[in-house]
């Protein structure tokens, strides 16, 4: 994928790694991601909670992050 790439992941955040970084999981694997508290709006979070995320790639960090404009918590079924 190309530095900006648009991606939608599903999945969970494990841990808060910062002021707005977090270790994303999925089923192909982890990944850091920034995501603003106003991306949060007002939900929150727990590492069991499934969530999908939108973002963008930035490929000129090390290693590459998402950066986070969208999430939604799925609701438990």
């Amino acid at each position: 994928m190309h530095d900006g790439a648009t991606v939608s992941l599903r999945g969970n955040l494990l841990k808060r790694q910062g002021d707005d970084r977090y270790q994303f999981r999925d089923k192909s694997g982890t990944i850091t991601v920034i995501i603003p508290v106003a991306a949060f709006n007002e939900q929150h979070v727990e590492p069991d909670d499934l969530v999908n995320i939108n973002g963008s790639l930035d490929r000129k960090m090390t290693p590459p992050v998402v950066r986070i404009d969208r999430l939604l918590k799925q609701s438990p079924k």
